[in-house]
């Protein structure tokens, strides 16, 4: 009995300093976590509207402004179950509904196939398309899909596709 209580507090002072030392940790880093998240977005929207010099959030996507405060486009996020994670996407697009830039920022696709989907080769097949030419060459559109890893592609593509469509068939109201 003494044996069982000795041990039982032994490891009670373990989880103790152990629980003290991640909450000393998470106090010390969280805020540094959330300053990189928000400078990991603020790159992204660059990325993706490159000739935007502001941006303002809105309730479900961003505007982008040129230096002259004129609306030059906005940045939309979507998501997308692909071959084995969900992919979280940006999307920038002009006034007229050109894709200008897209963006993975999540995703845990099979290393060395639907991975690939970060990569430019893949991304920069987007640039200057309008919603219905984003679509695989397989399924009529101008999409090259990664060699293996179809599913990831298409996910990718009918995400786009469909919320710019969604955003293009309900536009923000200007004031």
């Amino acid at each position: 009995m003494k044996e069982t209580i000795k041990l039982g507090s032994y490891l009670f002072i373990v989880c103790a300093v152990a629980g003290i030392a991640l909450s000393a940790t998470n106090y010390f880093t969280s805020q540094k976590i959330e300053r990189q998240k928000k400078d990991i977005i603020n790159n992204a929207l660059k990325e993706v509207l490159p000739l935007a010099e502001k941006t303002r959030q809105k309730d479900s996507f961003v505007e982008g402004f040129d230096s002259e405060n004129n609306l030059i486009g906005y940045v939309l996020k979507t998501d997308a179950a692909g071959y084995s994670s969900q992919i979280e996407i940006l999307v920038g697009i002009d006034n007229d509904f050109n894709i200008t830039g897209i963006k993975i920022l999540s995703q845990a696709e099979t290393p060395g196939l639907g991975s690939k989907i970060t990569e430019n080769d893949f991304l920069s097949q987007f640039v200057g398309l309008q919603p219905d030419k984003v679509l695989l060459k397989n399924d009529g559109g101008k999409i090259d899909a990664i060699t293996s890893a179809t599913i990831s592609s298409r996910a990718v593509t009918d995400a786009v596709k469909k919320r710019i469509d969604e955003f293009k068939n309900n536009p923000p109201r200007r004031k």
